[in-house]
């Protein structure tokens, strides 16, 4: 390596000079260097490129810097931990971290010896990371004991107060799989019951080098599984998604040939790495050009930007609320972001002004959306370059192509999609544009860990997964999300998507948020109920809304019953729980059809 390029991958002072290079010019810079595919497991993907860019950056924050060579030297320590503290192969280890380097590289570890890796949602209550321990049938907890206001010692006491003694001293019955607790504390404090961080790596003073050679060896099967990753739950209990190395990695790789990565990429994220989006999109896609990742423990708007600029990241991968915290920050113009080139926005819909303010004020010329679930191993749609910032506004992009990673069957691409009807689960007429989308192909999950009835119910016999998601496909191939299929309800045998009416209700100078879900009716079969959430100091009238409603849908569609609440339910990850709205809707307004058929 040139001292050149040492300058450009370690300080990221190239990103200028890239700007304007053709799509095409950079995947073809890609291919040059994989030029076929091969099927590795996640450890010996991470083997092989860290040996090729051991010099170079790996992971950035404000307070550590990782070359490629040390994370490397300490992913093989905690693999060593990790096999003296007895973890055997295809055995779950869950850990909860916030967003630090130890999360990445533990996850590395644990694949590296054949385990899997269960990433726990730092921000869960008790009841629900008890839940999720107890389905993941986990061996072990790793977790960090505090960071900022963040206490998650207190909840795992609140899991086990049977935690006393030495690891191993165990009466947790709902537990049952657990045999211990290691706990990282920045502080250094000890937690009686809970094996030390710094004791932990000391354990694995006790294992070979041949050892960690000789069961990396007995773990090359790429088709495993690697995590187990919960959803959010918006429509029950969490399901842990079961996804193997093959189906990360070549997503991973399609992320930064879908987007253009260039060589010594530098990917900025505030987003959690329990979360797939940035665990396969970010920190396992840098690998493929030599990039660094650049992650921050907790959100902070002022801290990121500063992160940014000491880094001298070249994207940003990020959602919504996080942007337009940037864009609103007071401190936006101190900072010298000149390094930044590109950004990716998904998981929920941006508004159009903020893909201009982000061109304006944060310099970005490299924008795109996309759409993907855990269950498709992250993204399977994006918007490419070129697209207009009203066609990243409106769609979700199209089938996102994998180069030497994708399907020869699919043209390519990692994934086919079609579109079903929600209630018959057929495929819609060649003539029909709309319908819930289906997916399968080389990342999309085989099921969720022992939900056998669930992943019945989503993945048929040839592979297709439900997606639960309707899309409309426009004429020019882009894809645009109308609604989920669950919250779909029919009206006297007309079908009505709450998303329609939510958004119009939105457009009411006094209302902040709306959420429509359809509740049993005896005459009607299903009618809609709204839940309401005002802006601050504001209201106004049912009988006004429904005035507004009136004159923009047809009458059937006006939701029956109106609601005025202060907050929703809401999952760890801040989505809107609707199966809880429909349960209060249904047990407080079918109570009412009740006394009223009494009443006759």
């Amino acid at each position: 390596m040139s001292e050149t390029e040492t300058v450009v991958h370690e300080a990221g002072s190239g990103a200028a000079a890239v700007k304007g290079v053709p799509l095409a010019q950079r995947r073809q810079a890609l291919a040059q260097r994989i030029p076929v595919w091969s099927r590795l497991t996640i450890g010996d993907w991470f083997d092989r490129l860290a040996t090729e860019f051991a010099d170079r950056e790996h992971i950035v924050t404000l307070e550590r810097r990782y070359t490629y060579a040390q994370s490397r030297q300490m992913v093989d320590r905690l693999a060593k931990s990790l096999i003296q503290l007895g973890v055997k192969r295809r055995e779950h280890v869950a850990m909860l971290f916030p967003t630090v380097p130890e999360m990445a590289l533990l996850q590395l570890a644990v694949t590296k010896i054949g385990a899997v890796s269960v990433p726990l949602n730092e921000r869960l209550g008790a009841v629900e990371l008890e839940y999720q321990l107890r389905q993941s049938d986990s061996v072990y907890l790793i977790a960090m004991d505090k960071c900022a206001d963040r206490n998650y010692i207190e909840k795992i006491s609140a899991l086990l107060p049977e935690m006393r003694g030495a690891v191993g001293d165990w009466r947790a019955e709902r537990l049952a799989a657990l045999r211990g607790v290691v706990i990282e504390s920045p502080s250094g404090a000890r937690h009686a019951g809970a094996l030390d961080w710094e004791d932990f790596l000391r354990l694995g003073e006790r294992v070979s080098d041949e050892a960690l050679r000789e069961r990396q060896n007995a773990s090359r099967y790429p088709d495993e599984v690697a995590l187990i990753c919960y959803t959010s739950g918006t429509t029950g209990s969490p399901k842990g998604v079961m996804v193997s190395h093959d189906m990360l990695m070549r997503s991973a790789y399609s992320a930064a040939f879908s987007q253009g990565f260039v060589d010594g990429e530098r990917i900025a994220s505030a987003l959690p790495l329990h979360h797939i989006f940035i665990y396969v999109e970010g920190f396992l896609a840098t690998l493929f050009v030599g990039g660094a990742y650049i992650p921050q423990a907790l959100f902070d708007a002022g801290e990121f930007l500063r992160l940014l600029a000491a880094s001298k990241a070249t994207r940003i991968e990020s959602v919504p609320t996080i942007a337009i915290a940037l864009l609103t920050h007071p401190d936006l113009k101190k900072h010298d972001l000149g390094t930044l080139r590109g950004m990716k926005n998904a998981a929920a819909a941006t508004p159009l002004w903020v893909w201009e303010a982000l061109r304006r004020d944060l310099g970005i010329s490299e924008m795109c959306t996309g759409w993907g679930m855990t269950e498709t191993s992250a993204g399977a749609m994006y918007t490419p370059f070129g697209a207009s910032l009203q066609v990243i506004t409106d769609t979700v992009g199209q089938e996102k192509p994998g180069g030497v990673a994708g399907q020869e069957e699919f043209s390519g691409a990692l994934v086919e999609f079609k579109l079903i009807d929600p209630a018959t689960k057929e495929d819609v007429p060649p003539d029909v544009t709309e319908g819930e989308l289906a997916v399968r192909g080389n990342i999309v999950t085989r099921g969720y860990y022992n939900k056998p009835v669930e992943t019945g119910e989503a993945i048929d016999k040839d592979g297709w997964l439900r997606t639960g998601d309707v899309f409309k496909r426009r004429d020019d191939g882009f894809y645009e999300i109308t609604g989920r299929a669950k919250d779909l309800y029919k009206i006297g045998g007309e079908q009505v998507a709450p998303k329609e009416i939510e958004e119009i209700i939105c457009g009411h100078e006094t209302v902040n948020q709306v959420y429509i879900c359809g509740v049993p009716d005896e005459r009607m079969g299903e009618v809609g109920a709204a839940f309401v959430q005002f802006k601050a100091g504001q209201d106004c009238t049912q009988a006004e809304l429904v005035a507004f409603v009136e004159s923009r849908v047809a009458r059937f569609k006006i939701p029956k019953y109106w609601l005025f609440v202060e907050a929703f339910p809401m999952t760890a990850t801040g989505k809107v729980q609707k199966f809880v709205l429909r349960q209060m809707a249904t047990e407080k307004f079918g109570s009412a059809q009740d006394r009223s058929r009494s009443a006759n």
